[in-house]
């Protein structure tokens, strides 16, 4: 069986463990579509575009080499997209070239990562052979724009073989675009273990909860300024970290933890070096979120066998399983977030018990991207033997 994968840089966390699997497995290409904006973003570290669109081999991006561990860099390529918009000359040209290129290596599988935005329509002539994973069943409440539902009626319209990443919004999918259901398959998200290679920056804090990752309104991060109001008056030796890039849409000033020095606040964008530093010292990390799916955050935490107390939104239950890996508690309930923070800091010895789990299920055991990567290889044939 021969497959191209096409993604972006957004979800490298999470393709390349996959990608790596599969290349083990089938005939198997990675097709990157690369921007100015997302051409240093995430795992992907490349120093300058190509001045035309098009398609390039990823040994034409020797600063790539470090991949090389993970991936079969020979069936790897760079969908380089130099415009500064979606409808610019240079990256409609790349788009049609990578068509072109994938219609001459006559895949049986066509499998993207997101639907496409207008300046990406031509990747529809693939879709009687494309499946598509859809990290976001339902859009966040901040992303719900009216370009986003266009992309979206547009490729739920055309395609017709999802992937869910979890069970739980599988249903409302289905009831909210009218979908058959056989049309939907599942599969799940396994721990981000490029983490685990990347040498972690010395810090001098320590004793500390951590939140991490791109600040918006569906975060929920005002709701543990909150909670930690009140865990700092009972264990004042605390602190909280925040740290990602993001506008604070709140009053930060009227929580006293940012006012006696409890909340540190690392607005601007993390390198994996610095994340992993703060991951490794953390007490455990919290995932406050109004709505969510799935999260690469977490998976981020247990690359490193890291705990999480998360809400029950979204798939996060099933994903940290309350008393398993970490703790659930109700969205914007600032004092039950609270009282879960408090248990986990009296509490090392459970700390120390999720952490023996998670390290358990995840390198080896039935949530490791080895069994992932199976799931999709059976995805991939169901789709072939409804052609």
């Amino acid at each position: 069986m021969k497959v191209a994968y096409i993604s972006t840089p957004h979800f490298a966390d999470c393709d390349i463990p996959l990608v790596g699997e599969l290349q083990k497995k089938l005939d198997f290409y990675y097709f990157l579509k690369v921007s100015e904006s997302s051409k240093r973003l995430t795992l992907i570290k490349i120093d300058s575009l190509k001045k035309k669109g098009g398609v390039y081999p990823a040994s034409d991006f020797p600063e790539l080499g470090y991949l090389s561990t993970d991936i079969d860099l020979s069936k790897t390529y760079i969908v380089n997209m130099p415009g500064k918009h979606d409808w610019s000359l240079c990256n409609l040209l790349a788009i049609f070239r990578l068509v072109c290129f994938i219609l001459r290596l006559k895949v049986n599988i066509v499998h993207l990562t997101w639907p496409p935005r207008y300046g990406e329509f031509f990747t529809y002539f693939l879709r009687k052979r494309t499946v598509i994973t859809v990290h976001d069943p339902l859009p966040h409440s901040s992303e719900d724009t009216l370009v986003n539902r266009f992309h979206r009626y547009v490729c739920f319209r055309l395609l017709d073989s999802f992937i869910l990443l979890n069970e739980i919004q599988k249903e409302q999918f289905i009831k909210t675009y009218n979908m058959q259901r056989k049309r939907v398959s599942l599969s799940r998200l396994s721990v981000y273990k490029n983490l685990r290679n990347v040498k972690p920056k010395n810090t001098d804090l320590s004793n500390y909860v951590l939140f991490f990752g791109g600040i918006s309104s569906h975060k929920g991060v005002e709701y543990l300024c909150g909670a930690m109001d009140e865990v700092c008056k009972k264990h004042p030796n605390v602190k909280l970290v925040v740290a990602g890039k993001g506008n604070i849409y709140f009053d930060i000033n009227k929580y006293a933890i940012y006012n006696n020095g409890k909340l540190l606040l690392l607005n601007r964008y993390i390198e994996d070096g610095e994340l992993v530093g703060l991951i490794r010292n953390a007490l455990f990390v919290v995932c406050p979120y109004i709505d969510a799916t799935q999260s690469g955050v977490v998976m981020s935490a247990f690359a490193l066998n890291k705990p999480v107390v998360a809400t029950n939104v979204g798939a996060l239950p099933t994903m940290v399983k309350d008393g398993q890996y970490g703790m659930i508690v109700p969205p914007k309930d600032a004092p039950a977030l609270a009282s879960a923070i408090d248990k986990l800091i009296e509490c090392p010895q459970n700390v120390e018990a999720m952490m023996v789990n998670i390290e358990r299920d995840y390198s080896d055991g039935e949530c490791s991207w080895n069994v992932i990567a199976q799931g999709m290889i059976d995805i991939y044939k169901e789709k072939l033997l409804s052609k």
